[in-house]
């Protein structure tokens, strides 16, 4: 295993994601170590994995496609690519929150190389996300979508895992700090998935209207979209590449700042 010690004080960020990515014999081995003893007692073992998903968007998706009227292949396609999306966001989000106090131990003895330990939980919330997609290729296939719109995955998805990605690391910081960042997160979430399009479509908050203003202070709302919009065919709107692009390069910037500033206090604090 390699060495990941390092100085105490001033931590380059860069340096540290490019030197966790280089060596991922920690993080990549334990995050799959993670995933196969938590179902090595379980009757279907990794089946599970595939349950939950394939429930949501077969069963919500055609359930609330009757609701409101819809077209169910299409709109199950709709509410699955919403629904892999933001189930990456929450669980990067929410393990972040607790992942520096859970590898107390390691940084205690010296590992202090914190990257790592976002990488940790980002690999696990990859291989969930990995996994639903695929259910997801069949049905996009049949609602025949656009050969650019699929193509432009090559674009917005590595972006929306940048952004993903620094929000880790400044909550995993913040979160060494403040405990309690977990118990909020996970309240905020409650709300922000009511006011993000996944069960339900953007176009019915349009943007000049005091709801479709209200949906769109969300940034889950525009990473969403940003991705999902040009795989089903819609355009994306104007606001939103302004704000994808404000949030991934100030979003680097303060992830950038917060980790170099505050990680030497990640040890104090736990």
């Amino acid at each position: 295993m390699s060495d990941t010690s390092g100085s105490v004080e001033g931590n380059s960020f860069t340096t540290d994601l490019v030197t966790s990515i280089k060596h991922p014999d920690f993080w990549g081995f334990s995050s799959w170590l993670d995933l196969v003893t938590k179902y090595r007692r379980s009757a279907l073992g990794l089946v599970w994995i595939l349950l939950p998903p394939v429930c949501y968007v077969f069963g919500i998706g055609y359930f609330y496609s009757l609701l409101f009227g819809r077209e169910s292949l299409p709109f199950m396609v709709h509410l699955g690519i919403g629904y892999v999306l933001w189930r990456m966001i929450t669980q990067v989000i929410t393990g972040a929150s607790t992942t520096m106090a859970t590898h107390r131990a390691f940084i205690m003895d010296g590992r202090i190389r914190y990257t790592d330990y976002v990488l940790r939980i980002f690999a696990k919330s990859a291989f969930y996300f990995v996994v639903t997609a695929v259910i997801l290729v069949p049905l996009v296939t049949m609602v025949s979508p656009p050969l650019l719109g699929v193509a432009s995955l090559a674009v917005t998805l590595p972006i929306f895992i940048v952004n993903v990605l620094w929000l880790g690391v400044v909550v995993a910081v913040l979160g060494a700090r403040y405990p309690d960042l977990h118990e909020l997160s996970s309240t905020v979430f409650i709300f922000g998935f009511l006011l993000t399009p996944i069960i339900w479509q953007a176009s019915l908050t349009p943007a000049d209207t005091w709801r479709g203003f209200v949906a769109r202070l969300n940034p889950a709302f525009h990473l969403i979209e940003f991705v999902r919009a040009p795989v089903l065919g819609e355009p994306i709107e104007a606001l939103t590449y302004w704000v994808i692009a404000g949030m991934t390069v100030g979003g680097c910037l303060l992830a950038a700042y917060v980790y170099r500033r505050y990680s030497r206090y990640i040890a104090v604090w736990l």
